[in-house]
């Protein structure tokens, strides 16, 4: 074509880029926070839900056997657990420490929880060190990332959280003449606590994936 530098395809657009470049077609990476958290939401409410019950459980059983303790227990670990996995994944305004944070906690939940289930003979001393152990980590973890995991929403929430499993563990672990009834009922309100937390998370994911506020706001306690 007369006039058209060379190399250029007739009609093509050549001022201020180089000849031959295309512009990139927008693709749908922008939904893929929302799609995330409307896929994401009603795992974290069952987690929730099931935390809550097994809690209410615990605390309206306050004489319930070993066994049915340590399964009770399990079960709420692995909840637990899957609940910090979902984080990990999901949470994509949280820093890359935040992140892996959440999934190192969420595997050593549900490791520990399986094993109590697994090993439901244990005495009400393992139980005690195996539970104040990881939820003295889970407060440490929350805690260290919430205060210095980047920015992020949640970061409060994510420190109440931490503070309140910290507290929770080292009661259990530092109570050397704890009794079976005494766990069980400090089991269960933190559980009680922890589901509502989670319940409320998985509403505020469910809201922001439906309005289509991306990413941002999935990162939460």
């Amino acid at each position: 074509m007369p006039g058209s530098p060379a190399g250029t395809e007739p009609g093509a657009p050549t001022a201020g880029r180089p000849t031959g470049w295309q512009v990139a077609e927008p693709t749908d990476q922008a939904e893929f926070g929302p799609d995330l958290a409307r896929s994401a939401w009603p795992a974290l409410l069952s987690a929730g839900l099931g935390c809550l019950v097994v809690g209410i459980l615990l605390l309206a059983w306050p004489k319930a056997t070993l066994l049915v303790a340590a399964v009770l227990i399990g079960v709420s670990l692995v909840l637990a657990g899957l609940e910090r996995l979902i984080h990990g994944f999901t949470a994509h305004d949280a820093s890359g420490g935040r992140r892996v944070g959440s999934v190192v906690v969420g595997l050593l939940a549900i490791v520990v929880g399986l094993y109590l289930i697994r090993h439901y003979h244990v005495t009400v001393a393992a139980i005690a060190i195996f539970v104040g152990l990881f939820w003295v980590i889970r407060g440490i973890t929350d805690i260290t990332l919430g205060l210095f995991g980047g920015p992020a929403s949640g970061r409060g929430i994510a420190v109440l959280v931490g503070a309140l499993s910290l507290a929770a563990g080292l009661i259990v672990l530092f109570w050397p003449t704890i009794s079976l009834t005494i766990l069980v009922a400090v089991i269960g309100i933190w559980l009680i606590v922890y589901g509502v937390f989670m319940m409320i998370l998985a509403f505020r994911v469910r809201r922001e994936g439906s309005t289509g506020a991306g990413p941002g706001g999935l990162a939460a306690a």
